[in-house]
């Protein structure tokens, strides 16, 4: 599937049809308790009335930025280099009409400290979709949305970015609930830049909502450019999503349950794990056997958070105990990578003065195939002579910490990994990684809501 700017208006009139004929899913990024709150009267703000003259107009202007701060002094293919990435998000909704709606979210690359190199320093899988910025702004969205059968269903076609919506890592703070198999498996793109896709969805309730979404698989036009170059690159096919999802809060339940029950597919052709084109191939040299997969990657998936306790006090924040999981699980002989998994625990809502905080840890696995832990065992010894063999069992153990700040909140944790392997170089790994800490601090803060320019999309 070769999706360009030419051939966007067929896609949108393609996604209609499919419309008609089949029921998907209607969903936003936003939590239901910060829509809940979004409803409530804006307090007033140096740019309220700024604001309300735009939503008047029928155009809301959302403004973010967003920073991470990560450390890995003994860790990774290249150990002691450290990250500092901040994006500052211009989110812009216009409703043309009831029904009609034009997106466009421009990320401006802020900060920058190793962010074009740290995700290859560190090299592990669990940092496959960590940010990699090589320009100083992004085009993140760029769609048209069409809303039918009130609100519930709706249609969005153009460059778009899917992980609000699909793989949600919205289960547990830190980073153990960010499948990294939309990197490895998809080989799609990290938060902040765009591709050709449609989405359609329908919800079945204020709570219950299906969806699909289909997207370009042309690598080449996402890793380079700022997301406006069009015509750049070729092709591979298209990657797809499908789910059920639920999203609910604690004025919807005293113990409420958010799921995302799905299956995922790659359209491109694979290379074989271990018949690789690379040093680690057992066959490498002048009669070189490579093997490549037909028929594409598939896979299914589940992640949910439980609220096994609470102490309701009529807040969005009681004091609670939840519970969190997922596993993903990738189809097909010759895969590098055919499972995931994460599980863990968080408490929150003890602090009165500062509802937002809450403490919790995650263990989360990647399982390696035979095939790819032999690769690379094969490749450090062709290089080195070492025969020391990579596990197929990796893990890595995080724990972490939140707090509001403001119209916002700071996240800080550190994460502690397990027999790692060298995801993003192994060709030229000369021993196995070793465990080690990465310590990081996130922070997310809602600009236009402190300016009262805007909504709060968070409490």
């Amino acid at each position: 599937m070769n999706i360009h700017f030419r051939n966007l208006a067929c896609l949108c009139v393609w996604v209609v049809q499919i419309a008609v004929a089949v029921p998907a899913f209607a969903e936003e990024a936003i939590p239901p308790v910060a829509t809940e709150m979004a409803r409530e009267n804006l307090p007033e703000g140096p740019l309220s009335e700024v604001g309300q003259k735009l939503r008047d107009a029928g155009l809301e202007l959302d403004v973010h930025y967003l920073d991470l701060y990560a450390n890995t002094p003994d860790f990774g293919f290249v150990s002691g280099d450290w990250l500092n990435a901040g994006f500052l998000v211009f989110d812009t909704t216009y409703r043309v009409s009831d029904g009609l709606k034009l997106k466009w979210r421009q990320t401006i690359n802020v900060a920058d400290h190793s962010a074009d190199t740290y995700l290859f320093s560190v090299g592990s899988s669990f940092y496959a979709t960590y940010p990699y910025v090589d320009t100083r702004t992004d085009l993140t969205r760029l769609t048209v949305q069409g809303e039918f059968l009130d609100g519930r269903l709706e249609l969005e076609a153009g460059r778009m970015n899917i992980w609000p919506e699909f793989f949600r890592s919205e289960y547990c703070g830190g980073l153990g609930c960010t499948a990294q198999v939309r990197a490895l498996v998809l080989n799609a793109p990290g938060n902040s830049v765009s591709q050709w896709g449609g989405r359609i969805g329908y919800n079945l309730s204020p709570h219950l909502s299906l969806g699909a979404v289909v997207t370009e698989d042309n690598a080449e036009n996402w890793r380079t450019g700022s997301g406006w170059d069009w015509e750049k690159g070729e092709s591979e096919g298209y990657s797809a999503v499908l789910h059920l999802a639920r999203r609910e809060g604690f004025r919807d339940a005293d113990e409420p349950l958010n799921f995302e029950i799905g299956a995922y597919r790659r359209s491109a052709d694979y290379m074989d794990a271990l018949h690789d084109t690379g040093w680690g191939n057992p066959t490498f040299g002048p009669d070189q056997v490579v093997i490549k997969h037909d028929g594409g990657s598939n896979g299914v998936f589940a992640q949910a958070r439980q609220v096994v306790w609470s102490r309701p006090d009529g807040t969005p924040f009681p004091e609670n105990m939840a519970m969190y999981g997922g596993a993903f699980h990738t189809f097909g002989d010759g895969q590098a990578y055919p499972w995931e998994a994460f599980a863990g625990i968080e408490y929150g809502g003890f602090w009165r003065a500062n509802p937002v905080a809450s403490v919790g840890a995650t263990v989360h696995y990647i399982g390696l195939s035979e095939e790819r832990a032999a690769y690379e065992t094969n490749a450090r010894r062709f290089l080195t002579g070492t025969t020391d063999a990579q596990p197929r069992d990796t893990f890595q153990f995080d724990v972490h910490s939140m707090l509001g700040i403001g119209a916002g909140f700071l996240e800080l944790g550190a994460a502690y990994v397990v027999d790692p392997n060298t995801s993003m170089a192994a060709d030229y790994s000369t021993s196995r990684m070793k465990d080690g800490w990465t310590f990081y601090v996130g922070l997310v803060f809602d600009i236009g809501a402190a300016l009262s320019l805007s909504r709060p999309k968070f409490p």
